[in-house]
């Protein structure tokens, strides 16, 4: 039996710019105690589904022009404002995305449990309070910790309240708008667990806005894919991962790294979303389409039931019964295998030994770096991955002197980039430069396209005259896929693709050697960010690049890395062939890593290795292991001595003093 039906739902939003038509006839069920999944790229139309279900778009500018949201058998578009306040939070919740901008700052956690809870149930004020904290132990976080302020707490640990919050009144259904986006892996884990344990003890019924595959797969049973404000494509999971209909659906799974199958390049969804003011004509996915026809630019498709409940939005859906696109999973949309790059005469370009980097606080000294070494050859990749406060962006930093270092040694090219004063940085930095994760705070918002790329050839004065230099600038556009017509447009004007393509242009722009890339695609949908992992792995072969690439998305720095760096609390855990940890990790916390990582495949069963708590204190960290609190099979050594990195098995190193019983390697 459905718990809510949304039926041929409009909204739109009356602008300057004139109407955006940002939901366009949406129709889907969510049975009682059932998960449906929507999934699709930014701007697809999502969120304002979800926010219109509950009656909480902004009029003006917004409004619903059509359709029907059926609660219960009950069509909310009729409730009353008093009644609408009765079913937001105690009939249906919601988990928002950013939980610093949902909870209120200047209030007391506990507070804020309790104000729902007296809101929507009959309780005194003691009663209230109780139940604020009991809800608290339930989402694991001592009841203690309720008379303290939201800024006291981590990501993951405010993600936690909000679900606390939702759940306080007991709801039916809960719309979870994108709940671990912003969260590292072992906290995702953490969080879609303990949602998964609550909805099954409570019969609760989710709707889950996400653009994660991987989460779709572990925890819906129904998904329907959103494009432009219209779902393309719906079904049961195994409709959907099984048997793709759509081919927008074929292309978000074939955006995908994956974990099981090397492929030398992503297969991106080319262009852009629609512009939601003038949408084109006939499919709204036809110009973006690999195998549109001329009727897909002139015949609005219809939704076409290729099996029982698997509804496909395409002129080409039912043509001969199985399409063309009903055929393989979409998993193995390419199976091609990359060839390993091996540039002529490789060499060590970067050899970094001991390396310190400390900052002052007032409780003590805070650890972000400590005793990191390893060796980068040219040509290669290094991936350094790990949880937020690892020490990854402050390493890179480091590297390139951008921060000076408190002990150890960087050798670059031969260089010693710790002895360097400002004008020798200033040389270095002509082959060392870096990619940074936010492309738009990392861009002068005064400048234009052609402006900002043009920036590092002023400042290290590579041509004589401005006309070279214009030819420079338009050779990078080319390189790096922009447009030449974009050349005096500025950064807010551009999508978050293009923008972060500006970047790679600043960054190649003196022919540098060396390239940080800083969490480059982790802002980025799917299909953008397989662009620019093809665009990097494309410079790196034509021109001989070396990375280092930080991030924590563990699929990405499988595909893009030649060599995998585990960090945790500023010291290396793991080193070794991106291959090797893949198929054989060693440390407890690598293990724990992976097997958080969601898989976007209904048919991968693996045995979770679930890491309780969250990451701790850098700041004057004890002589132990700094991984002890939270290891599984942490004993007396583990808390009194810090383990060394040592070579376990060829070219594979890690640092645990119980690596070898772990593993059942023998010395």
């Amino acid at each position: 039996m459905s718990l809510l039906e949304i039926r041929n739902l409009e909204i739109q939003y009356v602008t300057i710019d004139g109407i955006v038509r940002a939901v366009n006839g949406v129709n889907f069920d969510i049975d009682e105690g059932g998960t449906l999944g929507l999934v699709g790229e930014t701007g697809a139309g999502k969120t304002t589904t979800a926010l219109g279900a509950l009656r909480l778009i902004p009029d003006p500018p917004g409004r619903i022009v059509n359709g029907e949201i059926l609660y219960n058998g009950r069509d909310l578009l009729k409730a009353s404002a008093a009644e609408m306040r009765k079913v937001r939070g105690g009939e249906i919740s919601m988990i928002f995305q950013d939980p610093m901008t949902s909870l209120n700052p200047v209030k007391r956690i506990g507070d804020q449990i309790t104000e729902v809870i007296r809101k929507h149930g009959k309780m005194s004020g003691a009663e209230a309070a109780k139940k604020s904290l009991d809800m608290l132990e339930k989402v694991g976080i001592p009841a203690a910790r309720g008379v303290e302020y939201p800024h006291q707490f981590s990501g993951g640990m405010k993600q936690r309240v909000l679900i606390a919050i939702a759940l306080a009144c007991a709801p039916k259904l809960i719309i979870a708008d994108e709940p671990t986006t912003a969260l590292d892996v072992t906290i995702q884990a953490q969080i879609l667990e303990m949602i998964r344990k609550l909805k099954e003890e409570a019969g609760t019924s989710m709707l889950l806005i996400t653009h994660d595959l991987g989460v779709v797969a572990e925890t819906c049973d129904k998904i329907a894919v959103v494009y432009a404000g219209e779902i393309v494509e719906k079904g049961r999971i195994e409709d959907i991962f099984d048997r793709t209909g759509h081919p927008y659906t074929k292309l978000l799974f074939g955006s995908l790294p994956s974990l099981n199958l090397k492929v030398d390049r992503l297969t991106p969804i080319q262009g852009l979303m629609p512009d939601p003011v003038n949408l084109p004509s006939g499919c709204k996915f036809h110009p973006r389409c690999p195998e549109a026809r001329p009727e897909c630019s002139e015949t609005v498709p219809v939704g076409t039931e290729v099996s029982p409940g698997h509804i496909v939005r395409c002129v080409l859906a039912g043509s001969g019964g199985k399409s063309r696109y009903i055929k393989e999973p979409a998993m193995q949309t390419q199976a091609a295998t990359a060839p390993e790059h091996k540039p002529d005469g490789a060499c060590e370009l970067l050899r970094v030994e001991g390396l310190r980097k400390y900052f002052k606080n007032p409780q003590g000294m805070l650890h972000a770096v400590d005793g990191v070494s390893f060796t980068l050859e040219q040509g290669k990749t290094l991936g350094v991955v790990g949880e937020s406060g690892c020490g990854k962006s402050t390493l890179g930093r480091a590297i390139l002197g951008l921060l000076e270092s408190t002990g150890g040694s960087i050798m670059f090219d031969g260089i010693d980039v710790t002895k360097a004063n400002n004008k020798g940085l200033k040389e270095l930095h002509r082959n060392m430069q870096i990619i940074f994760q936010d492309p738009f705070s990392s861009l002068d918002p005064r400048m234009c396209v052609a402006e900002l790329i043009a920036e590092p050839l002023r400042v290290y004065k590579v041509f004589k005259t401005r006309a070279e230099r214009e030819t420079r600038v338009a050779e990078l556009m080319d390189t790096v896929g922009l447009a030449q017509r974009l050349a005096f447009v500025y950064p807010h004007e551009l999508d978050g693709g293009r923008r972060q393509r500006i970047g790679v242009a600043r960054a190649i722009a003196l022919g540098p050697k060396f390239i940080v890339c800083d969490e480059p695609v982790s802002s980025l949908d799917v299909s953008i960010q397989a662009q620019i992992l093809n665009l990097l792995k494309d410079l790196q072969d034509g021109l001989q690049l070396t990375y280092m690439f930080i991030t924590h998305d563990l699929s990405v720095v499988k595909h893009i890395s030649s060599e995998i760096m585990v960090m945790y609390l500023g010291c290396m855990m793991e080193l070794g062939g991106a291959d090797e940890l893949f198929e054989e990790p060693l440390h407890p916390y690598t293990k724990g890593l992976l097997s958080a990582i969601p898989i976007p495949d209904i048919h991968v069963e693996r045995k979770r290795v679930l890491l309780e708590g969250e990451i701790g204190s850098p700041i004057e960290p004890r002589p132990s292991c700094r991984f002890e609190p939270r290891c599984p099979f942490a004993g007396e050594r583990c808390r009194n001595e810090q383990p060394i990195l040592e070579e376990v098995l060829p070219g594979h190193f890690a640092a645990c003093h119980n690596i070898y019983d772990i593993n059942g390697i023998v010395r």
